[in-house]
């Protein structure tokens, strides 16, 4: 098995930076360099579904080049996680054991020897790393009950830290999985310090200042161990491909047309009678109307009623842009201009298609739909439609749902 450091002192890119570019072939963002795919140093293809991340390792081969990289830039990061943990070839699950009983917090955790002091009380240093320190212990702590509320452990006599980091590590990706060990064997920090700093337990300057404080760096090195942290949080920053709107849609089409969910397959186009429909707008306005006198909810348009994505290109606006302005200009003039308040809209990419998210907040007061060539109505959500009130039982409906509380 190849550990980080092992695989640092061999790692290097032959590089013309004036060759390189970066090609899209299919869903991923590709480098090349020439006529040819640039290749890690094991010859796996740089490539990825996230353009970020492939600006980022590309303008770091330029930026750098050099042959031999000495940092966890992001060209050296991507090669470790594709030659060597994506490979089945996980250092760390091969040494699990030494790694735990070689890390001073586990030792702090699962033992009597609660009095770790790196430094003397007569150090300049003392009142800072013990400072550092209680309060990385109660970070610590906070990571162990957030765990045990994720996971499902067996109650024994064993303590349970151990079997803890080992779940918690499992369930990384791989790219969080090689900062991990990129920086346990650059920095020498075993497993738990990079774990809670890759999972948001602890911020990147607390890291090296707990570094410092168990004497495992020294405070010279602080501003090259920070810029290493920066360097590892960018390059997972800019791995991310799905957005939390993304996430957010997925998991909406997922549930389901509720109450609060709807899908509509376009605004505008009639795919039956291949045109432009104001009918098919007014489906549109009447839900997000229902929404907003009701308790809230979110219309998905380009998402067909099976779930699959139609896509708002079909709506065969010119650019996006032009439909979101379509989109606002419908939504002022029939349902009012007070009412954006209470309306977020995003456009995702979904299956190389553009859904458009509208979430609509529960509204202050009553939307009447006033769409021209169409009667005034007042709707409200019934289940998973969105059904018209006539005059009496609206003027009901009004009294109860926006009287002042």
């Amino acid at each position: 098995m190849t550990t980080f450091a092992e695989y640092l002192g061999n790692a290097g890119f032959e590089i013309y930076p004036e060759l390189l570019d970066i090609i899209k072939r299919d869903k991923k963002y590709q480098v090349f360099q020439g006529i040819s795919p640039l290749l890690t140093p094991l010859g796996n293809e740089i490539s990825h579904e996230s353009e970020r991340l492939i600006q980022l390792i590309i303008t770091d081969l330029i930026f750098q080049g050099v042959e031999k990289n000495t940092t966890l830039s992001a060209p050296i990061l991507y090669s470790f996680q594709k030659d060597v943990i994506e490979t089945g070839a996980d250092p760390f699950e091969s040494g699990w054991e030494i790694l735990l009983n070689s890390d001073p917090v586990v030792i702090i955790k699962t033992t009597e020897k609660n009095n770790f002091q790196p430094f003397q009380p007569d150090d300049k240093l003392f009142s800072f790393a013990f400072i550092t320190l209680s309060a990385l212990i109660k970070s610590i702590n906070n990571f162990v009950g957030t765990a045990m509320s994720e996971v499902d452990l067996q109650d024994t006599d064993t303590h349970p830290f151990p079997e803890l980091l080992k779940l918690t590590y499992n369930r990384l990706t791989a790219a969080q999985k090689a900062v991990v060990q990129a920086l346990s064997g650059k920095h020498h920090a075993a497993l738990v310090l990079p774990l809670v700093l890759v999972t948001g337990t602890i911020g990147p300057i607390e890291y090296v200042k707990c570094l410092m404080s168990m004497q495992i760096q020294p405070e010279t090195e602080y501003d090259s161990l920070l810029m290493d942290v920066v360097r590892v949080m960018d390059y997972l920053q800019c791995g991310q491909v799905k957005s939390d709107a993304g996430e957010q849609v997925t998991m909406l089409i997922h549930k389901g047309e509720t109450d609060a969910i709807e899908f509509k397959s376009t605004l505008r186009w009639d795919i039956r009678a291949g045109k432009t429909n104001q009918a098919v707008e007014r489906a549109c306005l009447k839900t997000i109307s229902a929404f907003l006198n009701s308790d809230g909810g979110t219309l998905l348009i380009g998402v067909r009623d099976d779930g699959s994505i139609e896509g708002v290109e079909s709506d065969k606006f010119v650019n996006e842009d032009k439909f979101l302005l379509h989109l606002w200009t419908l939504i002022r003039t029939c349902l009012g201009r007070d009412v954006s308040r209470y309306i977020r809209t995003h456009l995702e990419k979904m299956e190389e298609k553009t859904v458009c998210m509208v979430h609509c907040l529960r509204s202050n007061r009553p939307v009447f739909l006033r769409q021209p060539g169409f009667n005034e109505e007042f709707f409200i959500r019934v289940g998973p439609s969105s059904n018209a009130m006539d005059i009496s039982e609206a003027l009901k409906y009004i009294a109860d749902h926006f009287a002042e509380k």
